[in-house]
């Protein structure tokens, strides 16, 4: 069942995650664009899942290059570019996607834009692993060119812990969500117990299980490691705003400049 079910995740995934303000980081990024003076034309999503944001863009006349280590994930934002492909094709877009380590991502031509969205650097478990990817993304950007991306932060694991169990429950889905957060690593650990009706008409639900990880890091910390990759400069807002990072900042973004 292991590979039918990263596939089903994928879409399971997706669905869940439909409640996600992603026309605020739509609205973030074009700000931010707005603001650093860039208009990109060549755009690397870095963990960018089942394609949601690099769609959008491709459907705003961009040449997009999605990137994520999932091929489930990627076969299933091809999915859904198919079913956009002619507003894309209208807008002079353009949208790829690439399996790849955000560590080790690589592309032909030099990027206008990076963005990394949706906490994706907060999988990334060691420093040395963060490290990699915010100079590979260096690298792999132009000359005045823009990478933009969020982390959750402790404090927002801290609530994550403190809200659990959290549950959901539909007509052919439902999970219990269970969250353990250790302070002293800055780890939490997600681990989800989920219930997938087999099919249509069946009354049988399967039971699976998934365990996410993600760390916190500081905004010190990032700081001093865009910095040592070569970003001049470095910026940080919190919470789809650009107000400062407060202990308080449950999301906090960050814009650097190559």
């Amino acid at each position: 069942m292991g590979e039918a079910y990263r596939e089903h995740f994928a879409y399971l995934y997706d669905r869940l995650m439909d409640d996600m303000p992603y026309d605020k980081w739509q609205q973030f990024v074009k700000e931010a664009w707005s603001r650093y003076h860039v208009q990109p034309r060549l755009i690397v999503d870095l963990a960018c899942g089942t394609g949601r944001h690099a769609i959008a863009l491709a459907q705003e006349g961009c040449e997009v290059t999605g990137i994520d280590l999932s091929e489930h994930m990627l076969a299933m934002a091809q999915e859904q570019a198919e079913q956009h492909a002619a507003s894309i094709q209208l807008a002079g877009g353009a949208v790829q996607w690439l399996q790849q380590d955000m560590r080790e991502w690589d592309i032909a031509r030099p990027a206008d834009s990076v963005i990394c969205l949706c906490d994706g650097i907060n999988y990334l478990l060691s420093e040395e692993d963060v490290q990699a990817a915010l100079t590979r993304t260096y690298q792999g950007l132009r000359d005045g060119g823009l990478f933009v991306f969020d982390v959750l932060t402790a404090h927002q694991y801290e609530a994550y812990a403190a809200g659990q169990p959290y549950t959901y429950d539909d007509d052919d889905l439902a999970y219990i969500w269970h969250s353990d957060w250790d302070a002293e690593e800055r780890i939490i650990t997600h681990e989800l117990t989920m219930f997938l009706r087999e099919d249509a008409a069946s009354e049988r639900f399967l039971r699976t299980f998934e365990t996410h990880r993600q760390r916190a890091y500081e905004l010190h910390e990032l700081t001093k490691w865009l910095k040592e990759a070569g970003f001049r400069q470095i910026n940080s807002f919190a919470d789809f705003t650009w107000q400062a990072v407060t202990e308080e900042t449950n999301r906090m973004f960050i814009c650097a400049v190559r």
